[in-house]
């Protein structure tokens, strides 16, 4: 299993992205699908808000995490906007 964290400007990019990967979604935290016979999990995030020197800090792009059974080819992945590095402590993980 592969988990990638993903970043748009906008919800609207998010959706655009997955479908260039052949995933409709339908926005909707906890989506799964099924992708070249592997599952896939979603979280829809949105902005996210963290601690930054004591205060809150929003990021107002938008989020998402993708959970893969299995791999995503080379061309899937090009189409993916993984952050790079991922975060050290995500703001959300799989159970």
């Amino acid at each position: 299993m592969t988990d990638y964290y993903l970043r748009t400007n906008t919800e609207e990019q998010m959706v655009e992205v997955f479908a260039a990967i052949g995933v409709e979604v339908s926005g909707i935290d906890g989506e799964c699908h099924i992708l070249d016979g592997q599952r896939i999990d979603i979280g829809w995030i949105g902005p996210v808000t963290r601690i930054v020197d004591e205060e809150l800090v929003t990021d107002e792009r938008f989020h998402a995490n993708l959970r893969v059974s299995g791999e995503l080819t080379a061309e899937q992945l090009a189409a993916l906007p993984i952050l790079d590095p991922p975060p050290s402590h995500p703001m959300r993980v799989w159970a």
